[in-house]
């Protein structure tokens, strides 16, 4: 938990405290940011998976569904990231949990684009 400044801190240690917790939100931002975009990829993913297969109908259904499902899953996973990285904050390694965090981040969306864009490139050779 987050203490007040006592007598005995100087005002380095105010300004490195109020640093780390600055930095703490704008790794939870980038985050955020990131898993923003990885949504948006799996949704052209699933639009691409779906569309030769489904009723049109159908397939509008699905395409508003999901980003509400995903959105939905986005901001359960944003929180756990929040305590996460509150938790090594608080613990002294907010850079190694950052940096683990991130990093999955980076698979999952470098994953998703490859799909994506192995996708587009068999449809390209197909056609």
């Amino acid at each position: 938990m987050d203490r007040l400044p006592s007598e005995t801190e100087t005002v380095f240690d105010v300004f490195k405290q109020a640093g780390r917790q600055v930095s703490h939100y704008i790794i939870w931002f980038l985050s955020f940011a990131m898993g923003l975009g990885f949504i948006f990829l799996l949704h052209e993913i699933l639009q691409m998976a779906l569309f030769l297969r489904v009723n049109p109908w159908h397939l509008r259904a699905y395409r508003l569904w999901s980003i509400f499902i995903m959105g939905m899953a986005l901001i359960v996973c944003m929180f756990l990231i929040e305590g996460y990285l509150r938790r090594s904050r608080s613990e002294g390694r907010l850079l190694g949990a950052a940096l683990t965090v991130l990093s999955i981040e980076l698979v999952l969306i470098g994953i998703s684009a490859a799909a994506l864009y192995y996708r587009s490139i068999r449809d390209f050779l197909l056609f």
